[in-house]
């Protein structure tokens, strides 16, 4: 009879667990605005380890994009404004993070931050960097 009940127990404790393996997280939702030449906010906080849907809407009269040049992510999944005419097209650095807007368009970046800490954002169309179209992309740890 014991031998019954904790067979019961064990089977019980697998369930629990295997129930909740296949529970997906809600993505955090942010939208940065992104004018001539600045991100509004210029400072957005995430959780490491979760789920992001970062949506960059540019109200400028040129094309910008989000930079992160080096930031530990997976699942990085974005869709650019338009065809793939991006202004670097054919000699892009390797960002880790990186999507553009056309002027009046917006794009969709998915993404999961893993590391805490604190990222400068960027745009790098010429000239815009220098400009002021710079940020931070807070990611912070998970209580």
């Amino acid at each position: 009879m014991l031998r019954k009940v904790f067979f019961i127990l064990i089977l019980a404790t697998l369930l629990t667990g295997c129930a909740g393996a296949g529970i997906s997280q809600a993505a955090t939702e942010l939208t940065v605005q992104a004018s001539d030449f600045a991100y509004n906010p210029a400072s957005v906080t995430v959780p490491a380890g979760q789920p992001v849907t970062l949506t960059l809407k540019n109200t400028g009269n040129i094309e910008h994009d989000f930079v992160v040049d080096k930031i530990n992510v997976t699942d990085v999944e974005a869709s650019d404004s338009g065809p793939a005419m991006h202004h670097q097209m054919g000699h892009e650095p390797e960002y880790d993070l990186h999507f553009f807007a056309r002027a009046g368009d917006t794009a969709v970046l998915n993404f999961t931050a893993l590391e805490p800490g604190t990222y400068e954002i960027f745009c790098s169309v010429e000239g815009h960097k220098e400009a002021g179209m710079i940020g931070e992309l807070i990611v912070a740890a998970q209580e």
